[in-house]
């Protein structure tokens, strides 16, 4: 199965079409329950495939494989899913078809790298609430002009791989178009972090949970709120040390912990990616962390 030739392709390529008819095989179900939010597969199926707007696609990624439907409603395959019998979920049942690269669940990390011939460019931990989950690693690999996740149990063996289209500050970052940047980060900045604690998305969440949207439940939007205002206490301390590598950890802190969320209840699509990532910008500009435009400081470590 060719997992590979489906990044980057229309929804409505025959490639594709193909592909998805195969998956559905495995929860018939609910593959298609939440598709008009850009989201194929049953969450308890082991497999999923995430697909964006053209006009979101065209912002985050590099050229589009195919074109099936006119612009408004043309929507792009940008990532696929594949998870283990140690999912978050208890009652989710392993990926039953061929991983990619020939990986297998229970891979050591090493083993991994060899499959895929690159070590992780990015290591980290997908928890950083150990009371609401069991530690897990993340590890990124850059193959062409992809990113390979592969998330780890205590023992480093596989429990969950992530394809990816490769975003465009990665594959500017491997072709070596970065170059230092100089940060503006100050004591005098602390309050302009702590002013933007009211901006954090989740009181829209409740609203849209209060008039009857399914997609957000109490529990997971308490524990991102709790995480986003770790995150802006982190950036406000780093802000008084002028330390603009605590204020990256903060970003991947808060990034890894939405990951987990997003792993159980799938709440995180357009919209919730917008904003999370406007507030996580403006954070951390407000700092005086320097960005550049075609930059996302959260790439590296997003799953959503």
């Amino acid at each position: 199965m060719d997992h590979f030739d489906i990044l980057g392709r229309s929804i409505a390529d025959p490639v594709v079409v193909s592909y998805l008819a195969d998956h559905e095989k495995l929860d018939s179900v609910d593959f298609h329950k939440n598709s008009e939010i850009g989201f194929f597969g049953g969450f308890d199926s082991g497999f999923g495939l995430t697909v964006e707007s053209l006009l979101s696609y065209e912002t985050h990624f590099e050229g589009v494989r195919s074109r099936n439907l006119p612009d408004d409603e043309e929507m792009i395959v940008t990532r696929l899913s594949f998870t283990g019998p140690d999912a978050i979920r208890s009652v989710q049942r392993p990926y039953q078809a061929t991983l990619p690269f020939g990986l297998v669940f229970g891979d050591s990390s090493d083993v991994v790298s060899v499959k895929l011939g690159a070590g992780p460019f990015r290591e980290g931990k997908s928890s950083s609430l150990p009371e609401y989950s069991t530690e897990r690693f993340v590890h990124s690999h850059a193959v062409g002009d992809m990113v390979v996740i592969a998330k780890y149990d205590a023992d480093l063996r596989v429990v969950a791989v992530y394809l990816m289209q490769a975003e465009r500050g990665p594959l500017q970052a491997k072709r070596g178009k970065r170059f230092p940047l100089k940060h503006k980060i100050g004591p005098g900045n602390g309050s302009k972090v702590e002013a933007l604690r009211n901006q954090i998305p989740t009181s829209r969440w409740r609203e849209a949970m209060a008039e009857g949207d399914e997609l957000f439940n109490e529990a997971d939007i308490a524990k991102a709120e709790m995480g986003l205002n770790t995150f802006v206490d982190k950036v406000k301390e780093a802000t008084g040390k002028a330390d603009a590598q605590a204020i990256r950890t903060a970003v991947r802190d808060v990034i890894l912990l939405i990951n987990e969320i997003n792993g159980t209840s799938g709440m995180i699509e357009t919209l919730e990616r917008d904003e999370l990532g406007v507030f996580i910008d403006t954070v951390v500009k407000a700092a005086g962390f320097t960005l550049r435009d075609d930059e996302d400081i959260t790439a590296e470590w997003r799953e959503w």
